[in-house]
């Protein structure tokens, strides 16, 4: 089974470093932009089926990818972004300041987090979703090659615990064998 891993494009509130979480925003111009371009280096890849977030930025870029590709696409909950609780809204600068504890989970391996002190999810939460998604769908389409679009901290979580970089930029991909 293949996955082919992208984040959303870009929103206003990323420029201005607020933490989205599950927060519903929609994609920028320049986001639209973003999607258009990644669409054009996804569409080498025969991709068969995309599955996005169901929240606006992942749900807005997957259609736009999906206006080249013309494939099956469905939206997932379970690919949300990590949820920050009463954080999102708020920059990393504004939490630490009343929250220094919090320093450590803003690393890029994304390995050890916790905000449910404030209503948010941990690492295991986030990670077991995202899991889920993808026993589904590898059970149920095993020779497809699946677009997933998602979120920066969901999907850096999911590449680390499979083992590959963490790492994942806007307008770029991650292809990912995956055994169940």
């Amino acid at each position: 089974m293949k996955f082919v891993f992208a984040l959303h494009a870009k929103i206003d509130w990323g420029a201005i470093g607020k933490l989205k979480g599950q927060t519903d925003i929609e994609l920028d111009d320049s986001g639209r932009q973003q999607a258009q371009e990644l669409a054009k280096k996804v569409s080498k890849l025969d991709i068969t089926l995309v599955v996005s977030s169901d929240l606006k930025r992942a749900r807005q870029t997957a259609e736009i990818i999906n206006n080249t590709l013309h494939v099956p696409l469905y939206l997932e909950k379970g690919l949300r972004e990590c949820s920050f609780g009463r954080l999102e809204g708020l920059t990393k600068q504004q939490v630490l300041q009343k929250n220094s504890e919090l320093s450590g989970y803003w690393g890029e391996d994304c390995q050890d987090y916790d905000f449910t002190a404030f209503g948010g999810e941990n690492h295991d939460q986030v990670l077991a979703r995202h899991l889920k998604i993808l026993q589904k769908y590898s059970k149920s389409n095993p020779h497809e090659i699946v677009l997933i679009v998602g979120h920066s901290r969901g999907l850096s979580t999911l590449l680390a615990n499979l083992k590959y970089s963490p790492q994942i930029k806007r307008e770029e991909y991650i292809e990912v064998k995956y055994i169940c």
